[in-house]
């Protein structure tokens, strides 16, 4: 019941992509698609890694990594003339990783009225309509690149 209430209301949260691609070859779609949309690459979190150093147990097929990444001018539009507060919503994030057998892209798809809804202050709905667009057009653009 609360599952179908919170997919009523919110929507899907998580925009999940499926890829019959190799990890690698997905991870580096993702990164050139991600730069072509004039965004840069903050931070690249190689999940396996961080998990070995801190020895856990990983199946030798585990991938998982996020990609973190912003378009500077626009968040320090966002930052400066509309709120500090927007900040917690940044950098934006998308995760690579393989499971079953499949290399997957996911992120987190907010609806722009619940951005708006956290942020009453200031009109941030427009933006976050751009900035959905923009993290589909990613994806889409990095799948296509894998299609080729």
């Amino acid at each position: 019941m609360k599952k179908t209430i919170s997919h009523l209301v919110l929507g899907k949260i998580v925009n999940k992509t499926v890829v019959d691609k190799p990890f690698q070859d997905v991870l580096e779609a993702v990164k050139k698609s991600i730069e072509a949309n004039d965004f840069k690459i903050s931070v690249l979190h190689n999940n396996k890694e961080v998990f070995q150093k801190n020895n856990l147990p990983v199946d030798p097929d585990f991938e998982f990594s996020i990609i973190q990444f912003c378009n500077a001018p626009k968040a320090h539009m966002a930052i400066t003339k509309l709120s500090h507060d927007v900040g917690i919503m940044m950098p934006k994030s998308i995760v690579v990783s393989r499971e079953n057998g499949k290399t997957s892209i996911r992120f987190m798809q907010m609806k722009p009225w619940m951005v708006g809804w956290m942020f009453p202050e200031v009109n941030l709905i427009p933006l976050s309509t751009k900035v959905m667009a923009a993290m589909r057009k990613i994806v889409k653009d990095a799948v296509a690149d894998l299609e080729k």
